[in-house]
């Protein structure tokens, strides 16, 4: 069963509690999941430059990487 068809199912099961302490749980529950998710995916607009510069700079040279062999052994162990 794939996520859609899941969510169909809890939302008509949701339409059929009445129990207020119920609802009162489920939506502190979604507004959690909801807050993490949102943690989750924010990436800064400053970060999210940095990476696209760093992705520019390798797509026009992309000679200037090293192998990761190569790096490992640059690496302290």
């Amino acid at each position: 069963m794939n996520i859609q068809a899941e969510k169909a199912i809890i939302i008509e099961q949701f339409r059929q509690v009445n129990d207020v302490n119920l609802i009162h749980a489920i939506k502190n529950m979604l507004d959690y999941a909801l807050k993490k998710e949102k943690e989750h995916f924010d990436i800064p607009e400053a970060h999210q430059k940095l990476v696209m510069e760093r992705f520019d700079k390798v797509m026009k040279d992309p000679d200037r990487l090293l192998d990761w062999d190569e790096a490992k052994k640059t690496l302290k162990t």
